[in-house]
């Protein structure tokens, strides 16, 4: 084979090799597909509001809100305690020495009985100041019988009269003064001053012994009490204030009685204390029960009677840890809105709606939890 023909091979491999790599490159470029263009991300929804897929709805129930007189009650931590005017605390009037005790913790007491004999050097001024009063009174009493007599018959003149009748009424007032004086002290001679009970009832404690050095505003030496004379006091948290009326039926549950007791709202504080946020409800029993003591604790549940608003107590969420939410389905399939309420305490499973929600709204009662992440717990 020549030269020449060897040369020209070569520039037609040189040739058929360029057209195969242009016509590979064309095809490759001619199959592969064009990227695809950017899609647009989907706007967010607001803040509280969430749209479910429906295959998630199935894990949410909705219900709609409704009134419900049975569930309309308030629960509360209530004490038993004396009526007022059924428990007394003896305290001695004057400063002075205890000389004898005449009753011990336990004993029956009535009204006048002696409790404790006292000995106080005050009381014998007390006492010799209503005599010295009283005689002085009737002086001026005298004088002032004898200047009238005396202006009658002209001897004696205007001004003179009206200082004996001045003088009178001092000494009136001077003898009231001492008498409201030894009305601390009481009946007796000297120095002797006797407690006596004030009402009849049980002797609740006694501090008072024999020789005990005594000041006036003390301590109380002896406390009496009747036990019949009994209410219940309840503690009945702000918010759910709005719930108790006077006259509203309550039933009362004492871990020592076996039964609850029946009885209504007599009385609702007006004051709210500031350290606990509750208000004293005064509650008065249909019968007395056997057994009851002051200072017993146990619960109430206080009837309301209006209807109002119920939910599960799983329908409401806290967030923040103080902020009750609940979850209400719009008109959209899906779609569900945060909704701030104002809820009272739990009752039996259920929870008070007092603001925030209209009767046959549709509210989440089951999976609300799955619907807010920031939500701290269930109520």
């Amino acid at each position: 084979m020549g030269p020449d023909l060897l040369r020209g091979l070569g520039m037609n491999r040189t040739l058929l090799l360029g057209l195969w790599a242009f016509s590979t490159a064309a095809c490759s470029g001619a199959s592969a597909p064009p990227a695809p263009p950017e899609r647009a991300a989907p706007a967010p929804l607001k803040e509280g509001v969430v749209q479910l897929a429906e295959a998630s709805r199935a894990f949410v129930t909705v219900t709609p809100v409704k009134a419900d007189a049975s569930s309309a009650a308030v629960q509360a931590p209530a004490r038993v305690a004396f009526r007022d005017g059924a428990l007394s605390r003896v305290v001695p009037p004057l400063a002075g020495r205890v000389v004898s005790v005449h009753v011990r913790t336990g004993d029956t007491v009535k009204p006048g009985d002696a409790l404790v004999t006292l000995d106080c050097p005050e009381a014998a001024a007390a006492r010799t100041a209503v005599a010295t009063a009283t005689a002085t009174l009737r002086e001026a009493q005298l004088a002032f019988e004898r200047e009238v007599r005396m202006f009658e018959q002209g001897v004696t003149t205007e001004r003179e009269r009206l200082a004996a009748e001045t003088r009178l009424a001092e000494m009136q007032a001077e003898l009231a003064r001492a008498k409201a004086s030894v009305g601390f002290v009481g009946t007796g001679n000297g120095t002797t001053v006797v407690l006596r009970a004030p009402l009849a009832g049980t002797v609740l404690s006694r501090s008072a012994v024999d020789g005990l050095a005594v000041q006036p505003g003390g301590d109380p030496l002896v406390e009496v009490g009747d036990p019949s004379a009994l209410w219940v006091m309840a503690d009945v948290f702000e918010r759910d204030l709005s719930l108790v009326h006077e006259g509203a039926r309550v039933q009362v549950t004492l871990p020592s009685v076996h039964a609850p007791l029946a009885g209504k709202v007599e009385w609702v504080g007006a004051v709210v204390a500031g350290g606990s946020r509750t208000a004293p409800v005064r509650i008065t029993l249909d019968t007395p029960a056997n057994g009851l003591r002051p200072g017993m604790f146990g619960r109430v549940r206080i009837d309301s009677p209006d209807a109002i608003l119920t939910l599960p107590v799983e329908a409401v969420l806290l967030r923040n840890g103080k902020d009750s939410v609940v979850y209400v389905q719009e008109a959209a399939a899906g779609t569900y809105v945060r909704r701030p309420v104002v809820v009272a305490q739990p009752v039996d499973g259920r929870v008070q709606v007092i603001g925030g929600l209209s009767p046959g709204e549709q509210v989440v009662t089951r999976g609300a939890l799955l619907l807010d992440g920031a939500a701290d717990q269930l109520l």
